[in-house]
């Protein structure tokens, strides 16, 4: 009998001890939310081949707080790119799974995510192609929806509906690539909505394009890049920032999802802006850049290193919002940039230490990470 009890009470312990390390030490599972027929009519809200689009939701014990979170995941521009991409899962929320795992500003482990691991987390998956703009209710030419703010306006709205959070107090915008050019583009529409919120953002490797650079095949020729952005601006019928449309009412793709180094003085809400000075991403893919080791390549390398540096200063270090900055010398893309907390050191600070203190207002750490060099170190 008395081997029972100690049995039972070491398998007890067992158990808590179990439950302690799942709860404590892996970030929990996030829950799908497809958005019904209804919701689907009333705000648009589809992926590129028409299913409905959604988000999945983790509520945390700060239920006051939020941390949003858009997926990343390049663009499309042409009919035939855009319906290869409406096969998949970038294009499609027909293989989607029932769960996720957060992680980076999503992980309910305090060691991976140590100011915003109790907050209610939010992932909006990336299936319009059309960098979080699009607003099309209507498929287009290509019987394809380009629809990725109609998206967000919609997690908002059932959020607001059952999710509570109409009574935010803090709110953290953030993304990857794709998903950090539409965190640039949504940050004063999320203030707009939360007026009695802090709310703020923090963008991974979205800074496209620093100015107006020029590709690696017209940089060969010295040649000046032409505007960049109207036929996506068109194409997707994209939302862009109120301010920056106001300055430019003719020229609205100005402020559009290829443009943040332009639609960057036009924000009334501060961000903290991470990006790697030598945007592996930007160099190679969008610039057209060999992926090679010659000295025209390295010239090259430099040369956007510097344009981007001159950009971020202008537009980031000079603000008067009192943004932020993480700014590795590093020839990377976000790899270095989604788990802020484990980030690379700079000034003794990492990213994710140096955002908290800098969304509380504390000034106890520097808002300003920037790596001074001219060449990449990582």
């Amino acid at each position: 009998m008395t081997m029972g009890r100690r049995t039972g009470l070491t398998a007890a312990i067992r158990i808590t001890l179990l439950y302690y390390v799942a709860v404590h030490s892996c970030s929990a599972e996030m829950e799908q939310y497809l958005f019904s027929a209804d919701e689907v009519q009333k705000f648009g809200a589809r992926c590129l081949d028409g299913s409905p689009s959604g988000f999945y939701y983790e509520k945390g014990s700060n239920t006051s707080n939020w941390v949003f979170y858009l997926e990343g995941g390049g663009f499309c521009d042409d009919e035939s790119s855009c319906q290869e991409r409406s096969r998949g899962h970038l294009g499609s929320s027909k293989g989607w799974l029932p769960t996720r795992q957060g992680s980076g500003l999503l992980s309910t482990d305090k060691s991976d995510n140590t100011a915003f691991f109790t907050w209610n987390h939010i992932y909006i998956p990336y299936c319009s192609g059309d960098l979080h703009s699009g607003t099309r209710r209507v498929p287009s030419q290509w019987n394809l929806f380009f629809a990725g703010h109609l998206t967000i306006v919609a997690t908002l709205e059932k959020l607001k509906e059952r999710g509570g959070l109409t009574s935010a107090l803090n709110i953290l915008l953030s993304g990857e690539s794709a998903g950090g050019i539409g965190a640039f583009e949504h940050v004063d529409y999320f203030a707009e909505q939360f007026l009695h919120a802090r709310v703020r953002a923090s963008p991974q490797g979205g800074y496209f394009f620093p100015g107006n650079p020029s590709t690696y095949a017209e940089f060969m020729k010295n040649e000046t890049a032409p505007p960049r952005g109207p036929e996506l601006y068109d194409l997707y019928n994209s939302t862009v920032n109120r301010a920056c449309s106001d300055a430019n009412p003719a020229n609205g793709y100005r402020c559009g999802p290829a443009n943040v180094g332009y639609l960057m003085q036009y924000l009334q809400t501060p961000v903290y802006v991470a990006e790697n000075q030598f945007d592996k991403q930007q160099i190679f893919k969008e610039m057209q850049c060999p992926d090679e080791q010659t000295k025209e390549v390295e010239e090259y390398v430099l040369y956007y290193g510097s344009v981007m540096r001159a950009s971020i200063e202008k537009r980031v270090v000079a603000s008067v919002l009192g943004d932020g900055l993480y700014f590795p010398s590093c020839l990377q893309h976000t790899e270095n940039l989604n788990k802020p907390f484990n980030s690379k050191l700079i000034n003794n600070t990492s990213y994710g230490d140096s955002l908290a203190d800098w969304f509380f207002g504390k000034n106890h750490l520097p808002h300003i990470l920037f790596q001074n060099s001219t060449v990449p170190t990582c």
